[in-house]
């Protein structure tokens, strides 16, 4: 849930060691102020003052032990029930850190170690609450933060799942074009200048990666390793050159060397102008970590997609940029070849080819060739960025 906390009244401010400090109304004592130690103002601003959470039952950077746990782990707060016991454990993020499933997993794992009930996560810019389901053993993710008296008596609104959309008939695609692509650049998804011959297939591609019914298969897939489709999903991912993209991802959990990340895939207008005219359709897979989400790969359909009859073509040039500027072609390439050779074809990166004769599903044998060499690439150029910005590369 978006909810903005930055309107929330922080302690008053006092200078220690010539740095800014809070004076924390729950610890007595001044905390030097950081972006995470003010969103964790925030929200206790919220707790006391819009949720009548009770001042008493709140501790803050509570370490574990303290409840006969044998860990060294702290929670950033911790919400009790009038008895004493642990109620609610939140977790605290700055504004640039995305709410990941590693953030909730984090948060979570404190509420297993304290049989809490609830879990809340934030950056300051979304809270995002859960309750855990003794019946399923997990955690459901809920409409809204409840008011502490509610938190107490279990009464909250379970997010429930977005019901399937009928698919538009493959016949029908053309016709329906207008519900994807218009004039109004921030309400579309497909840009008004994406030619039509390439608009049709986008808009199948992008309700087959709507479409919840069915399922990327679990596999090895090389590079990544499918642990599940999650669905669809509401998020907002950065760019390299600061843009932000909000709306449904199709999101993937997946396995790579060993770590497990969220990626993600959405098809969305690109712009650099206000100008309709000129607004194009990029496929965006997205890559989640601890410290920062963002695109790993935008690939402009209007560039990279080439139609030859009924066969829809997808490239990549290997361009790239890390940091503030561009990196030269041919290291890219390179590291491609060197880590998946198989995606190389023609000097350019082979995407895949998918014919355009029917409505396409993520168990189409045609489209779990693209997705997995989507995913592939997005995450070679993941790791040569990283590599390249750290001087090993």
């Amino acid at each position: 849930m978006i909810l903005d906390l930055s309107n929330q009244k922080t302690p008053d401010t006092y200078m220690r060691n010539n740095r800014p400090c809070y004076l924390d109304n729950i610890r007595k004592k001044l905390i030097y102020i950081t972006p995470e130690e003010t969103v964790r103002q925030q929200i206790l601003s919220f707790l006391i003052n819009e949720l009548a959470v009770p001042q008493d039952t709140i501790l803050v950077e509570e370490p574990l032990v303290h409840y006969g746990i044998n860990t060294k782990l702290r929670a950033d707060i911790i919400i009790h029930k009038n008895d004493g016991e642990p109620l609610a454990v939140i977790e605290c993020k700055s504004p640039d850190v995305y709410l990941s499933e590693k953030v909730f997993e984090q948060a979570a794992n404190y509420a297993d170690l304290l049989e809490a009930e609830y879990v809340i996560i934030t950056n300051g810019l979304n809270v995002l609450c859960y309750a855990y389901d003794s019946d399923t053993g997990k955690y459901a993710e809920l409409e809204y933060v409840p008011e502490y008296r509610n938190m107490i008596s279990g009464n909250y609104e379970i997010i429930q799942p977005m019901p399937v959309p009928d698919r538009i008939q493959f016949e029908d695609i053309e016709k329906n074009l207008h519900l994807y692509q218009g004039e109004d650049i921030w309400e579309y998804d497909i840009g008004i200048c994406t030619e039509k011959k390439k608009a049709i297939p986008l808009v199948n591609l992008w309700e087959c990666l709507l479409d919840v019914s069915r399922k990327l298969p679990r596999n090895n897939y090389g590079l990544f390793t499918l642990i599940e489709d999650y669905g669809v999903r509401l998020l907002s991912y950065g760019n390299a050159s600061g843009g932000h993209f909000a709306g449904p991802y199709r999101s993937f959990l997946v396995d790579v060397d060993g770590n497990t990340e969220f990626i993600s895939i959405s098809v969305s207008t690109y712009n650099k102008s206000t100008r309709p005219e000129i607004v194009k359709t990029n496929i965006n897979v997205a890559i989640d970590d601890e410290k920062l989400s963002h695109h790993a790969l935008q690939l402009t359909a209007d560039t990279f997609m080439s139609i030859d009859g009924n066969k829809c073509i997808f490239e990549h040039d290997g361009r790239i940029t890390a940091g503030k500027g561009s990196v030269r072609r041919e290291y890219m390439m390179n590291y491609v070849k060197e880590h998946c050779p198989d995606l190389i074809h023609n000097s350019k990166i082979a995407l895949g080819t998918i014919t355009h004769d029917r409505l396409w599903y993520l168990d189409d044998n045609e489209i779990i060739e693209f997705i997995s060499r989507l995913v592939s690439y997005a995450i070679l150029r993941d790791k040569f960025r990283k590599e390249y910005l750290s001087g090993t590369r």
